[in-house]
């Protein structure tokens, strides 16, 4: 094992009780790769060569151990490391346990235009590319259970649908081997939509760019993308989402610390319509809470739904809609190193009601565009609750 793989795997302090973390054995019937041992009855010695030799809907087991190869996966085939199964959000700290695949000039896995595939219970680290790539329009596909850790991203991918895909129970840990923006992302979505992909129940931490940023394709918006009940802590940012319908970002939690790289909490670049932010929690660091902006050449988001999140301690604004429609609605900010609720003179056409904010440097309530809307804004704003507000009376005073 790489001395520099072995101190990232094991980098991150995980919370709840160190599970053991002896190997599994192999399934029944599974083609068995790794060095021939009474607990490993191998077959094949390369992941590849197993690969190669498969047919269509295999099962392939690889024995605790380290490969340095880069895995071309062209037909649709279960691979198991030694962990599968096993969730890989806490314990897993000891590489002698794992099915470590390090070393590749490329990504560990490079998943081609196959629906199916399952990658389940691997360590992929120390690889000059992602951890995984599956960006070839495939669909049904299931990444789950891995300790992703030091690649260029942990993956990059897209989803043709309708058959779901999964990306859950991972841990993700500084996948920054190559400068932002090439890298720097726990889960990336390029060169294609993410179609009824649901990226759930993962332990992000320490991504310069973004635990989840779904870039996708502005020709070919993403369908049925859900990004649920994941925790960050000291990413970039959270999430960025552009070029998606109908998504969904909710019961994230992310945490920042002071030193962490400035970033925020989510990014709404734009291209999107009917997208629902709701009942995440946002803590710390330096930047803003949420933001709503055409950025990047992309159309202003419609539709938008900003609903009871609950954003403190961000160095910057708590929520800011540069550009977008929709509703902001029962939010709470605190303490906010800028504006608690904040509308660029930029914006037009949104609705904040029924927020708190409070304990904001700046102005618990600030509107900066000008229109018909509520005081001469171009937007509208009812029953928030702000101690501080420009102009004056745009947030009723509260204790």
């Amino acid at each position: 094992m790489l001395a520099g793989a072995t101190a990232v795997v094991c980098a991150l302090t995980t919370t709840g009780p160190a599970s053991a973390a002896t190997p599994a054995p192999a399934p029944a019937g599974a083609t068995v790769v790794g060095v021939r041992t009474a607990r490993c009855p191998a077959t094949a010695t390369t992941i590849q060569a197993a690969v190669d030799a498969a047919a269509p809907g295999a099962t392939i087991f690889v024995c605790a151990g380290t490969y340095r190869e880069r895995v071309t996966v062209d037909k649709p085939v279960r691979l198991l490391g030694a962990q599968y199964g096993r969730d890989a959000r806490a314990g897993r700290t000891n590489p002698a346990d794992e099915s470590v695949v390090t070393g590749s000039t490329g990504a560990a896995f490079e998943v081609g235009a196959v629906d199916g595939v399952v990658i389940d219970g691997f360590t992929l680290t120390g690889n000059a590319g992602n951890g995984i790539d599956a960006f070839a329009r495939g669909a049904g596909f299931s990444f789950v259970d891995n300790v992703i850790a030091g690649n260029a991203n942990g993956m990059n991918v897209n989803a043709r649908g309708p058959a779901p895909s999964t990306i859950a129970r991972n841990r993700f840990v500084a996948n920054n081997a190559v400068p932002d923006p090439e890298g720097g992302a726990g889960v990336l979505i390029t060169s294609g939509p993410g179609n009824d992909l649901t990226i759930s129940d993962n332990l992000f931490t320490g991504h310069v760019s973004a635990a989840v940023n779904s870039i996708g394709d502005g020709s070919n918006r993403s369908l049925g993308l859900v990004v649920r009940d994941n925790r960050s802590v000291d990413d970039g940012n959270l999430a960025v989402i552009n070029n998606a319908d109908g998504a969904l970002v909710t019961r994230n939690i992310a945490t920042k610390s002071p030193a962490a790289v400035a970033g925020t909490g989510v990014y709404i670049v734009g291209n999107t319509d009917r997208l629902t932010v709701s009942r995440n929690v946002l803590t710390g660091g330096t930047g803003t809470g949420l933001s709503s902006n055409a950025a990047f050449g992309a159309a202003p988001s419609t539709n938008l739904l900003v609903d009871t999140n609950t954003i403190r301690g961000r160095s910057g604004n708590g929520i800011t809609v540069n550009a977008g429609t929709g509703t902001v609605v029962g939010n709470v900010v605190q303490s906010a190193g800028g504006n608690g609720l904040a509308a660029a003179a930029s914006s037009s056409g949104m609705v904040f009601t029924r927020n708190v904010a409070i304990g904001s440097t700046g102005k618990d309530c600030a509107d900066a565009s000008t229109g018909t809307g509520t005081l001469g804004t171009a937007n509208t704003w009812t029953r928030n609750v702000g101690q501080t507000a420009t102009p004056t009376g745009l947030c009723i005073p509260g204790r």
